[in-house]
């Protein structure tokens, strides 16, 4: 009799510790999952910050293999943009030389380079597009942010391998 009695004891026991880490499994995974997407994240960030990040998307390409192409109004003085009516509802407009970073290199660069001259007014159109999105006031304090987006813009018409940066050479905002 005892011994049926300890072994049922012990079923039970197994029943609770299965039930009891059922729970455990079904409460505590997606917060651990949360938090190595964090984790992740924060390595992620990190690694980007130690490569250099801003503006190259992580391609790394040396000095030597790069070519700047300058992209100005049809005077030279700069593409003249209006931009978007800020918080003191008056019209602002820039000014911008952009120089675009072709890698000499890659395959884009041996297929569209030829015809870059014809192609120019495409990615004025962009760089127009992207840059009228915002006010003075963000231009000027993320002018960063612009560059990446267009040279995302870009990368998509060209491929991520034939333009591996786009700078301002010359900013005037009024």
């Amino acid at each position: 009799m005892k011994k049926s009695l300890l072994t049922v004891i012990t079923f039970v026991l197994v029943l609770v510790n299965l039930a009891l880490t059922g729970v455990l499994v079904f409460v505590l995974v997606p917060y651990v999952t949360s938090a190595n997407k964090l984790v992740s994240s924060v390595a992620t960030a990190i690694d980007l910050e130690q490569s250099g990040g801003s503006g190259s998307k992580g391609n790394s390409v040396d000095m030597e293999n790069i070519e700047a192409y300058e992209i100005a109004g049809t005077d030279d003085k700069g593409l003249t943009i209006n931009l978007k009516k800020g918080a003191d509802n008056k019209d602002h407009y820039a000014v911008l030389k952009v120089t675009l970073s072709l890698d000499t290199q890659s395959d884009g660069y041996k297929k569209y380079y030829d015809s870059l001259e014809t192609k120019k007014s495409l990615i004025t159109t962009e760089i127009n597009s992207v840059v009228s999105q915002y006010t003075v006031d963000e231009i000027r304090a993320n002018q960063q942010k612009v560059q990446d987006e267009i040279l995302e813009n870009l990368q998509s018409m060209f491929g991520d391998g034939f333009i591996v940066d786009v700078g301002f050479s010359s900013a005037t905002y009024q």
